[in-house]
C-alpha cells in the first residue's frame, strides 16, 4: 500500500512537473532573437562538396564567423543577429562566390543551395579551321575530368544526418518539393474498435503532403466510410500545417468528422417519430503539437487536442499531452508521460508509412454512451514512468509504472432486446452491438518489456504486467436496473502477457505481423491502452499481413495489399445471465477481419 502510496505521488509530480514545464518552453522559445542561416555546397554535376571555406561578411566586407561543409556538403552558421549580410565560399580548384544582400531574420532558419564551377569549367574545345593543332588534347581533358581536391569516402549516414540532409534538399528544390500521397480502399466484416475509440467496415481515404517553400509541411487527409452492418454513412477530414522555427517545428492541424446514427439508435433516443433522423454524431478537433530540444540530455514533447462533440448534447473538453525523455547516455533514458483523450500517432515512420499511420487514426470516432438518457463520451488518462536501456546491438528493455482513469467508460454489449431501455443502453453506431456506461474507473499496472531483432527482417518482442481489469463480480442478474450492472463491474489485478513477431520475406517482400495479449481476469475494456512498446498487443490473436503487388503502370509509385484479422480467438467474450434468465454478453474486442488495397506515390 505505501508502494502505491508513492507512485502515486510520483506520477503526479511528474504531470505536474511535465505541465510547468510546458509554462516555460513556450515563453523560452517565443523570446528567441537570434537566427540561422546554412545551406548545401555542390559543384556543377550536383556533386556535395566537403571542406568549402564559408565565411559570413558584414555589409562592408568584415569577416565575422568562418565555418566549413562537411562531408555532406552542409554548413551551418548559428546565433546570428538579424540583419543583411554577405557570404563568400571559397574551396581549392573552383571559382571563389560571393553572395550579397543574404536577410537573416529572429527565429528563422535562411537555406542557400550554393552551386561552385570549377576553375576550367569556361574551358571549350576550339577547333582551327585549317591544321592539327588543338588548345586541348584528349589526355590532358581526361586529366582535368578526373581531377578532385578531395576523394568521396562512401559511408552509411546516421538516421538524425539523413534526416538533416533530406530537410536541406527540400529547401533548395523550389517552392512545391517533397510532394507524396497515399490512397486506399478497404472492407471487412465485424466492427473495428479499441478501448479508445470505433472505426467503420468500409472505408476509402486518401492522403496528400507536400513541402512550401522549403521549411513549410502541409498535409490534407480524408476518409469516406460506410457501416454495412448498420448503414450508417461517415467522413472525416483533415489539414495540418507544420513550420520549422528556429530549432522546433510546431504543428497545428484541425479535423472535423461526421457519422449519421443508425435507425435503431435514432429510435432509441427520440422514439418512432420524424425526429428518429436527427441522431447525428459529429466532431470538431483542434490540434497542436511540438518537440523541444533542452540542452543535450532532455528532450520535451507536448501539445493538446481541443474537441468538440455533438450527439444529442454538445461536449467539449481539452487533451492536453506531453512526453518528458531524459537521456542517460550509453543507450538508456528516463520517460515521463501524461497522454488524455486518444494517443497521438508517433512520428517514426517516413514517406507512405507516415501517411498510413494519419490516415488510419483520421477515421477513429470516440466512444459514446448514453446515462440517464443523455450523451456521454469516453474519457481517458494516462500517466507513467518509464526506463529504457538499450541490450547489446540490437535489444531493447523497458521498465514502466502506469495510472490510468476511465470515466464514463463506454462498454459494447449484446443485450437481449427490451432490457435497460430506460435511456441507459445505446445502439452502437458501428455494429450490431450495444454500448453500456460503465461509470468511473481506475487503475495502476506494471509491465516489463523486451524486444530484440532476431536476424534481418525479424523482430520479436515479449511483455508481462500486472495491470488492472474491469471484470464483473457476478455471473448473473437478479434485477431490470442497469446499476445493478455498474455496480458490479470492478478493477482486479490481473496478471498479463503479451508478445509480437515482425517478418519480412526478402524475395516477395510480404510483411507479416503477429500479436498476442493473455490475461488471467476476464476483461470486458482493454487493459493498458497507452503502451507504445514493441511488445504493445491488442485482446487476443492478432494478424496483418501486407503484400506489396506488381505494378507496371506508368505512374510513379507502389500498390499493396492488405489482410487484418483482430481478435480472431474471441478473446474477452463475457457471459452474463439476466434476471429473465436470458444471456448477454460483455465484449472486450469484437473479432474482425478487413482487407485493403493501397497505393503510395
Amino acid at each position: 500500500m505505501a508502494f502505491h502510496v508513492s507512485l502515486n505521488r510520483l506520477l503526479s509530480g511528474a504531470a505536474v512537473g511535465i505541465s510547468l514545464i510546458a509554462l516555460l518552453v513556450v515563453p523560452l522559445a517565443q523570446a528567441e532573437v537570434s537566427g540561422t542561416v546554412g545551406g548545401l555546397v555542390r559543384d556543377e554535376h550536383g556533386v556535395p562538396r566537403m571542406g568549402a571555406v564559408i565565411a559570413l561578411l558584414t555589409p562592408e566586407g568584415r569577416p565575422i564567423k568562418r565555418v566549413f561543409s562537411d562531408y555532406r556538403g552542409i554548413f551551418k552558421v548559428e546565433n546570428l543577429f538579424p540583419g543583411d549580410y554577405s557570404i563568400r565560399v571559397t574551396l581549392d580548384r573552383f571559382l571563389p562566390l560571393l553572395k550579397q544582400h543574404i536577410r537573416i531574420e529572429s527565429g528563422r532558419k535562411t537555406i542557400l543551395d550554393v552551386n561552385l564551377r570549377g576553375v576550367f569549367a569556361s574551358l571549350q574545345m576550339l577547333f582551327p579551321d585549317g591544321g592539327e593543332i588543338r588548345d586541348m588534347s584528349d589526355d590532358w581533358k581526361w586529366v582535368l575530368k578526373t581531377a578532385s581536391t578531395s576523394r568521396p569516402v562512401l559511408r552509411f549516414l546516421p538516421a538524425e544526418n539523413r534526416r538533416e540532409m533530406h530537410t536541406v534538399m527540400r529547401k533548395v528544390a523550389g517552392n512545391f518539393s517533397d510532394t507524396r500521397g497515399y490512397a486506399q480502399v478497404s472492407a471487412g466484416g465485424g466492427a473495428r474498435q479499441s478501448g479508445l475509440a470505433n472505426e467503420t467496415d468500409l472505408g476509402t481515404a486518401f492522403a496528400v503532403a507536400t513541402s512550401l517553400l522549403g521549411n513549410n509541411d502541409l498535409t490534407f487527409s480524408g476518409n469516406l466510410g460506410y457501416g454495412a452492418s448498420t448503414g450508417s454513412p461517415s467522413a472525416a477530414f483533415q489539414t495540418s500545417f507544420s513550420r520549422q522555427v528556429g530549432g522546433m517545428a510546431p504543428e497545428v492541424s484541425i479535423t472535423v468528422r461526421q457519422l449519421q446514427a443508425p435507425a435503431m439508435a435514432g429510435r432509441s433516443i427520440f422514439g418512432s417519430g420524424p425526429d428518429q433522423n436527427r441522431a447525428v454524431l459529429q466532431t470538431l478537433t483542434l490540434g497542436f503539437g511540438d518537440t523541444v530540444q533542452l540542452g543535450e540530455t532532455v528532450r520535451f514533447e507536448y501539445g493538446f487536442l481541443y474537441e468538440s462533440v455533438s450527439f444529442i448534447n454538445r461536449l467539449d473538453f481539452v487533451s492536453p499531452y506531453g512526453r518528458l525523455i531524459y537521456n542517460l547516455g550509453s543507450g538508456r533514458e528516463i520517460q515521463l508521460r501524461y497522454a488524455s483523450g486518444v494517443p497521438q500517432t508517433s512520428d517514426s515512420g517516413t514517406g507512405g508509412e507516415a501517411l498510413r499511420q494519419q490516415v488510419s487514426t483520421l477515421g477513429l470516432f470516440p466512444r459514446v454512451s448514453l446515462h440517464d438518457g443523455r450523451a456521454a463520451v469516453q474519457r481517458t488518462e494516462h500517466m507513467e514512468i518509464a526506463y529504457r536501456e538499450k541490450i547489446g546491438e540490437k535489444g531493447m528493455l523497458e521498465v514502466a509504472a502506469y495510472q490510468d482513469s476511465l470515466s464514463d467508460a463506454a462498454v459494447t454489449a449484446l443485450v437481449p432486446g427490451g432490457h435497460f431501455a430506460d435511456g441507459n443502453i445505446l445502439p452502437d453506431l458501428f455494429s450490431n452491438s450495444s454500448t453500456l456506461n460503465a461509470g468511473l474507473h481506475r487503475s495502476k499496472g506494471y509491465r516489463i518489456s523486451y524486444a530484440r531483432e532476431l536476424r534481418d527482417h525479424l523482430q520479436a518482442a515479449i511483455g508481462y504486467g500486472l495491470t488492472g481489469a474491469l471484470s464483473p463480480t457476478s455471473s448473473g442478474l437478479v434485477t431490470p436496473s442497469v446499476e445493478e450492472l455498474r455496480s458490479s463491474l470492478h478493477m482486479r489485478p490481473a496478471h498479463m502477457v503479451s508478445a509480437s513477431i515482425s517478418s519480412k520475406i526478402s524475395r516477395s517482400g510480404t510483411r507479416i505481423i503477429s500479436s498476442y495479449q493473455w490475461l488471467n481476469q476476464q476483461a470486458v475494456i482493454a487493459t493498458d491502452l497507452y503502451n507504445d512498446f514493441a511488445a504493445r498487443s491488442d485482446p487476443g490473436l492478432n494478424i496483418v499481413i501486407r503484400q506489396p503487388l506488381p505494378f507496371g503502370g506508368s505512374l510513379p509509385g507502389k500498390l499493396e495489399a492488405t489482410a487484418d484479422f483482430r481478435n480472431l480467438l474471441k478473446a474477452g467474450y463475457v457471459p452474463i445471465q439476466t434476471y429473465d434468465g436470458q444471456q448477454m454478453y460483455l465484449l472486450q474486442a469484437i473479432r474482425s477481419y478487413r482487407g485493403a488495397l493501397s497505393f503510395v506515390f
